[in-house]
């Protein structure tokens, strides 16, 4: 029993074991699937993630690994003149790098006459030798030597022989750039404008024609994309095309390079001579509107652009500043008048005061005592139109320009360009301003007619008088004779803009301008030019006083144009020169708030003898 007892419940321990042990590798068992289904969920919702959520990502990633762009930069199209003469080109230079492998030879052979390499290579590129020796260290790889290096010294070093035969250019690499070069330097500088970097660093044209024209300019690049397998071999698949490089466009020009080149000196003369903040000129053949010559001084060389002493000297004068440009203004008062047939070519004006009042003239209350007078206060009695010229004679001028109906003046004006935008297709040009109509007075007539309270670019200036030169007809300035490229060629025509006054017209007030010149301070260099007849005007204007809102007693625009020939014209001149410092005689024009009207003098010294870019005020 006992036995048999003990035996039983023995066998009964082991029951209750087994079932134990079942119980826990159960508990286990599922514990373990548990964790292998939260693995398992995990893995199933990577794989949903990134194969469904993010496949996209993971294909463009694929295609970056094994898809390759290969980017052709276009060369940049070039600018010449007409006659051949380059202006603006690239060139290629070139970044160079000393450069090893890991290669335990290859490295030993440098190292071993490293001093060498230092000495040949400072010699060439013109670096000092401590600064390229700091950079080839035991362990560098790659160092960049000198940047922009042109290919007359890449060449010297591909064929220096540093190491021994057959080693030229070992231990070095070249990079290839186009650097936009100036082959005249400062010449046509405001015309060219030059290649700068945007905010984002990035390549850019800034003023004149390169600013104006970069797109074409610098062209289009060209891609080729590239497919590879897993292992980096190139398949050949008709999936992508290359896309061809566009090579930018060609741009010739009207202007003549010795003209230009004459022109830049002599202004820069005058400049300097008459301590004038600046000046510009434009020389233009009436018949078709081609620019010959623009110029500005102070000036600036494109290719170091940056290092100008303030950006104002970066823009082009001669089409960006406007400006009130005084008596130059009269011959288009009189062109007027004689178009709308209230004086002829006979006309004589009676100065027997030297004034003219104007309230008088308008009945405007706020102008009593106000009075318009002659430059140097006297009668001039009864004079021609060639001696209004000659003398620039303020209240006969206005006294023409109140015989035409103001409407009909206005519109003429507008015929000539004023208060038009032209368009040259340089960046930065302005256009002048002329008050609506319905706000012109008779004050407004009496000024504009003499060139105060009307303005004009130098370009708007000397499209408008080049009426006179060109038979009444007003051309299209334009400066830009072709533009090339691959496909075509687009050549420039002249184009008419308007026709504002008759052949006739025209003709009489070129000759009275060429008598006035005759008579004037101009004879005696006029004979110097022997069987060559000038017609010309003068002008001085105040300008504008930003702190008090009137007009300045201190500063001054002089201004002169010139047509050449007179009997038959090739060329019209437009110089300005802003606050000259000279003794230069001025008209007064006008101040109704001074009721003394004191004729005004500007003091300097302006020489007379400069051919056709002399100033003489008003006289």
């Amino acid at each position: 029993m006992t036995s048999l007892t003990h035996l039983h419940k023995a066998n009964i321990g082991r029951g209750q074991s087994r079932k134990n042990k079942k119980k826990a590798s159960s508990s286990n068992t599922k514990t373990l699937m548990y964790v292998i289904s939260f693995f398992a969920f995990i893995v199933v919702f990577q794989t949903f993630r990134w194969q469904i959520l993010y496949a996209e990502k993971f294909k463009d990633l694929s295609e970056e690994q094994y898809k390759s762009t290969q980017i052709s930069i276009a060369p940049r199209g070039k600018i010449s003149a007409s006659d051949g003469t380059i202006l603006a080109v690239d060139e290629p230079v070139w970044n160079i790098y000393a450069t090893l492998s890991n290669e335990e030879d290859e490295r030993e052979k440098f190292f071993k006459d490293k001093e060498k390499f230092i000495s040949e290579v400072s010699g060439i590129l013109g670096v000092e030798r401590e600064e390229i020796s700091s950079k080839l260290t035991e362990d560098f790889v790659y160092a960049s030597l000198k940047k922009q290096v042109s290919t007359e010294k890449k060449k010297a070093l591909e064929n220096a022989e540093i190491f021994g035969e057959n080693t030229q250019g070992f231990g070095l690499y070249f990079e290839r750039e186009e650097k936009r070069i100036y082959p005249n330097d400062t010449l046509a500088a405001h015309i060219l404008g030059f290649l700068g970097k945007d905010s984002e660093g990035k390549t850019t044209g800034q003023y004149g024609i390169q600013g104006y024209y970069f797109g074409d300019i610098n062209g289009r690049s060209g891609y080729t994309y590239e497919e590879k397998d897993s292992y980096g071999n190139v398949i050949l698949t008709s999936e992508y095309q290359p896309v061809l490089p566009r090579e930018g466009k060609d741009f010739v020009l009207t202007i003549k390079p010795n003209l230009q080149s004459k022109a830049e000196k002599i202004l820069e003369e005058v400049v300097r001579d008459t301590r004038s903040k600046s000046g510009s000129v434009v020389i233009m053949d009436p018949k078709t509107g081609a620019i010959l010559v623009m110029a500005n001084f102070p000036t600036y060389s494109p290719a170091e652009y940056w290092r100008v002493p303030e950006t104002s000297i970066l823009k082009n004068k001669a089409i960006s500043d406007v400006y009130e440009y005084g008596s130059i203004q009269k011959p288009l008062t009189v062109a007027i008048a004689l178009e709308s047939k209230v004086i002829d070519e006979d006309y004589k004006c009676d100065d027997s005061t030297g004034f003219l009042d104007l309230y008088k003239v308008t009945g405007y209350e706020d102008l009593k005592g106000s009075k318009v007078y002659t430059w140097n206060r006297k009668p001039a009695g009864i004079i021609d139109i060639a001696d209004i010229f000659r003398t620039s004679n303020n209240p006969c001028t206005a006294q023409i320009a109140l015989k035409v109906d103001a409407q009909k003046y206005y519109a003429k004006l507008q015929e000539f360009g004023l208060g038009k935008f032209i368009g040259i297709g340089l960046q930065d040009e302005s256009t002048n301003y002329l008050k609506p109509f319905d706000y012109w007075t008779k004050l407004d007539v009496i000024t504009s007619a003499f060139g105060q309270g009307i303005s004009a670019t130098v370009l708007q200036a000397i499209s408008a008088q080049s009426v006179f030169a060109n038979d009444g007809v007003r051309m299209r300035p334009y400066i830009i004779e072709q533009i090339i490229d691959e496909d075509e060629t687009i050549s420039i025509k002249p184009q008419v803009l308007s026709q504002p006054i008759s052949k006739e017209t025209a003709q009489i007030v070129k000759e009275a301008m060429g008598v006035a010149v005759e008579r004037g301070m101009l004879g005696g260099m006029v004979k110097e030019l022997k069987n060559y007849s000038v017609a010309a005007k003068t002008g001085t204007a105040q300008m504008l006083d930003r702190e008090t809102g009137g007009y300045s007693t201190t500063d001054f625009i002089s201004s002169c144009m010139g047509i050449f020939p007179a009997d038959d014209p090739e060329i019209i001149i437009y110089l300005a020169i802003v606050k000259p410092v000279g003794e230069i005689e001025c008209e007064r024009g006008y101040d109704h708030q001074r009721q003394d009207d004191e004729l005004w003098r500007h003091d300097s010294s302006l020489p007379l003898s400069r051919a056709q870019t002399v100033i003489e005020g008003n006289t």
